[in-house]
């Protein structure tokens, strides 16, 4: 029964942390709406699909004061990261394979239609910045999990590397154009009923009547879908723990499976939504670089605090981590091995992908028996 409770709360958490971060999105993006669209990207747009992860890395490390609140966050940004990196780009193709791109009509004609797409074709130079950062940030957290202890400058540095990710950002090295602008005007004008709005945690429509953003308006929606997204991801942290305890795992392997994929939820229906406006090449590009977000801030700035204030972090059962370090990494080559070396991205890319993911969650479900089987033997 407890650990029947531990999954409805994943799900309903997972809901909340969508829709709670759609109205972080849209707020967040009027007040960054001067900024470079390569800034507003790794800042804005970052934070606002990434904070599930860091506020759930937040709570597990300062809830649980022990190895395995600290394994929990961990498993957490890797399991999300190989998720993103995955999943995600699946999704999209087959999102414009099966179900198709709108299209404006020809000529002076109003009603879209949608268009198959058989093959995309991405831009690379974006992907092979953002790809880079990542192995980067990926190889400098292989390097401190090797050690029995985190410490605050480990933390510290993981902050660096995406401090000098944001300054390529700024100096355009990669940068692709903003159609954020125009795609605004395509957006459904009908409002949703203050029922919905309530449900779906639609701030702006519940209080302004849907108005347009001022500055003011847009931070009061930002700090509500902030406290929002917090309350769910506190909650998200609790039955990654209740869950862990009903299996009578390590909570290392629950953040793993249900933390990773509940966290996941609002990139994953962004992308999917850009990818359905044609924009699928920032969709799948973007997919990978939060991940340098997630690890380097939503991992580094908890670290980074937890241990200034509480002393160094011990890590848990090197065996697991090394092994997850090893397939993080390992699984972030062959994606971007994939995704940059082919010309073309079609659907048989897709189902490889689902193939990789089936085989790392045939992983984690094989090192969780080979635990639960020694406790036994215990």
């Amino acid at each position: 029964m407890d650990l029947l409770i531990a999954l409805g709360v994943v799900i309903i958490a997972s809901l909340v942390i969508m829709y709670a971060c759609n109205s972080f999105d849209d707020a967040a993006s009027y007040l960054g709406r001067n900024m470079a669209p390569g800034v507003r990207g790794a800042t804005i747009n970052a934070i606002g699909s990434s904070m599930p992860e860091l506020m759930t890395a937040m709570f597990l490390l300062f809830l649980f004061h022990d190895r395995d609140g600290f394994a929990a966050g961990v498993a957490t940004t890797a399991g999300s990261a190989i998720f993103n990196a995955v999943i995600i780009p699946a999704l999209c193709i087959f999102a414009v394979r099966y179900k198709g791109v709108l299209v404006k009509g020809s000529g002076d004609a109003v009603a879209a239609v949608r268009e198959r797409i058989t093959r995309i074709e991405m831009s690379k130079s974006g992907l092979l910045r953002d790809g880079a950062f990542l192995l980067i940030a990926e190889a400098a957290l292989i390097w401190f999990l090797g050690n029995s202890t985190m410490t605050w400058w480990m933390g510290g540095a993981l902050l660096v590397i995406y401090g000098v990710y944001f300054l390529f950002l700024t100096s355009g090295f990669g940068a692709t154009s903003d159609d954020e602008d125009d795609d605004a005007g395509e957006e459904d004008d009908e409002r949703p009923s203050k029922f919905k709005a309530i449900l779906t945690f639609d701030f702006n429509n519940l209080i302004y009547n849907g108005k347009n953003y001022t500055t003011g308006s847009a931070w009061v929606v930002l700090s509500l879908a902030t406290v929002v997204i917090g309350i769910a991801c506190w909650q998200l942290a609790e039955a990654v723990m209740s869950s862990a305890d009903a299996l009578d795992v390590p909570a290392y392997f629950t953040a793993l499976i249900f933390a990773a994929a509940a966290t996941s939820v609002p990139d994953t229906v962004l992308s999917v939504k850009d990818a359905m406006r044609g924009e699928y090449d920032d969709a799948i590009s973007n997919a990978v670089g939060s991940n340098t977000f997630d690890i380097t801030v939503g991992l580094g700035f908890p670290l980074l605090l937890y241990a200034l204030i509480f002393g160094d972090v011990a890590v848990m059962s090197a065996d697991q981590t090394q092994a997850l370090r090893i397939v993080l990494f390992a699984v972030t080559v062959v994606v971007l091995g994939i995704l940059l070396l082919r010309k073309h991205v079609t659907v048989a890319t897709a189902y490889f992908l689902l193939i990789i993911y089936m085989g790392w969650m045939g992983f984690v479900f094989y090192d969780m028996a080979s635990v639960i089987d020694a406790q036994g033997v215990g």
